[in-house]
């Protein structure tokens, strides 16, 4: 499996801190991330925090924010997410 430079080097740095958690959207580089041990968030994941901890008020906004600037995210995840948020 191939990723990106930038995000092998994410994997690899996340690797030698001996990180917590490492932040990588793209399915491959998660895949890669797991097999290698690393936990992995993705920006929702982010964001769902960021709920849960009273940073942000609502979801909804941000998603479709992100969605206007062409991240593709599965109709699916955006159900999913909305439902953990209790916007749904």
């Amino acid at each position: 499996m191939i990723v990106d430079k930038g995000e092998a080097e994410m994997i690899t740095l996340a690797e030698e801190m001996n990180a917590e958690a490492v932040l990588i959207d793209d399915l491959k580089a998660r895949k890669i991330a797991k097999l290698r041990g690393l936990n992995v968030i993705g920006t929702i994941g982010v964001l769902l925090d960021a709920k849960e901890k009273g940073v942000i008020k609502e979801l909804k906004p941000l998603l479709d924010e992100l969605i206007e600037k062409r991240i593709r995210i599965r109709r699916e995840l955006y159900d999913h997410a909305l439902e953990l948020a209790n916007e749904k």
